[in-house]
């Protein structure tokens, strides 16, 4: 049986991060994912990296009209899709590379298979036993599967299943108004497909502003998207060649070639035989930790999508390196950095801090402080001058507590409002930092 100061089960941003940390230190570390093609989680194979480069392939097919009316005559033919999906591939193990070379380099074993605790301080991989003085869960998350809408990876689809398409629909309905169907409605919309964004909300983007909904529906519809809300997929038809959505169990519906299921992710959790390791859920499936990321058992922790924080790669990679210095040094530190929201919308939209809704909520005497983007000089020249700014500002002193943006660039220069909230800058300070002219992130000055 072989024996480790640490085992971190999950190859994905938190635990491919905790892993570096504690192998640089010189903790003798275990790295368990289910394979090679794996490491790098749902961030690098189906989520954010593969995501993001499709929509900066789409970015400048829906720049066209743009580009030709600054005299470049471009005779787009319409997307390979076969060819940005191996240029994808590609990309994602060029990337994956870098971290097993990392991990390598930091001296962290790992190893490939299912893990299954068998007790508080032993798992089992496929059948070999591993046993460790501290062990860190790091599984994130999975497709979200709604029973109405059965995957069958041909007629309704998951957003991993997006990047399997070898050609694109005619006809596409995305259910779910949240990060990941508005996305996918820019990514589609953007290449000609005739896209219906469905959900259950009264809104897109609950957890934003109203104000900025109203936005992103307004360029949506400038987009000729169809957007339905407050509506629920009560039956589904099959067809040859299609789908037929019924709503709200009446007759009303539409058809279309193909659907995305983009209703969220739940934690990856099933599997690890946790009731071995007394380790307790949240209603919701999340792991119970305390601040410090400690679980029900003082040596196991957990991490990243496992645990009901932020669902960002970017959280990840803040908790895992908190957790692995607490374990370096034997401390309780948690994590207190102010986190970015980043939506790759077209527009874009980021926040932090609080927004507005919040702010209320709370009961907070505040001042919204605001700014839109058609006064600045670079959007202009960008050709995309849609959208504003908005900082959350306290009258009590001054101080920045949250700021919005929708527009261009907003998941860019977020990073500014990010540091002035966590720091506590006030908008007198924030106002005086001179920008270069004329950048995107000028528009600052302008609050």
């Amino acid at each position: 049986m072989k024996e480790y100061e640490v085992v971190v089960i999950g190859g994905g941003p938190a635990g491919y991060q905790a892993a570096l940390e504690l192998g640089k230190a010189g903790v003798k570390t275990l790295l368990i994912e289910r394979s090679k093609e794996r490491v790098g989680g749902t961030c690098l194979n189906v989520g954010c990296i593969p995501t993001k480069n499709y929509l900066h392939s789409a970015s400048f097919v829906s720049k066209i009209p743009y580009f030709e009316q600054n005299g470049i005559s471009l005779d787009f033919k319409g997307l390979d899709l076969e060819q940005l999906k191996a240029k994808t591939t590609a990309l994602i193990t060029e990337i994956r590379t870098g971290v097993l070379w990392m991990l390598e380099q930091s001296h962290v074993e790992l190893l490939y298979g299912d893990a299954s605790f068998m007790d508080v301080r032993t798992v089992s991989v496929d059948g070999e036993i591993i046993s460790f003085k501290k062990c860190i869960i790091a599984t994130g998350s999975k497709t979200r599967e709604l029973p109405e809408l059965p995957l069958d990876s041909k007629f309704i689809i998951s957003s991993s299943d997006v990047f399997e398409l070898s050609a694109l629909p005619k006809s596409i309905a995305i259910i779910g108004t949240g990060p990941i169907g508005c996305e996918f409605t820019t990514f589609f919309s953007s290449l000609g497909v005739k896209v219906t964004l469905i959900g259950r909300s009264p809104r897109l983007l609950l957890s934003e502003d109203e104000n900025v909904s109203k936005a992103l529906l307004r360029a949506f519809k400038k987009s000729n998207i169809s957007v339905i809300t407050s509506t629920t997929i009560s039956k589904v038809k099959l067809f040859e060649d299609g789908v037929e959505l019924f709503f709200n169990e009446s007759q009303e519906s539409i058809t279309c070639e193909l659907v995305l299921s983009a209703t969220g992710r739940i934690p990856n959790t099933q599997g690890l035989n946790l009731k071995k390791a007394n380790i307790r859920l949240d209603e919701k499936g999340f792991i119970e930790i305390s601040p410090w990321f400690v679980t029900s058992q003082e040596n196991i922790y957990a991490l990243g999508d496992s645990i009901n924080t932020p669902a960002f790669a970017h959280t990840a990679y803040a908790e895992a390196k908190v957790l692995a210095k607490n374990i370096i040094n034997n401390e309780s530190n948690t994590n207190t950095h102010v986190t970015p929201s980043t939506i790759f919308t077209n527009p874009q939209i980021a926040s932090c801090g609080l927004r507005e809704k919040d702010a209320k909520e709370q009961g907070l005497d505040y001042e919204v402080k605001k700014a839109y983007f058609k006064v600045n000089a670079k959007a202009k020249i960008l050709g995309d001058d849609a959208g504003f700014i908005k900082t959350i500002v306290s009258n009590k002193n001054g101080v920045i507590v949250g700021a919005t943006i929708i527009g261009v660039e907003a998941t860019e220069i977020i990073h500014e409002l990010t540091l002035a909230v966590e720091k506590k800058l006030t908008i007198t300070e924030l106002r005086e930092i001179i920008h270069a002219h004329p950048t995107v992130s000028e528009i600052i000055t302008y609050l």
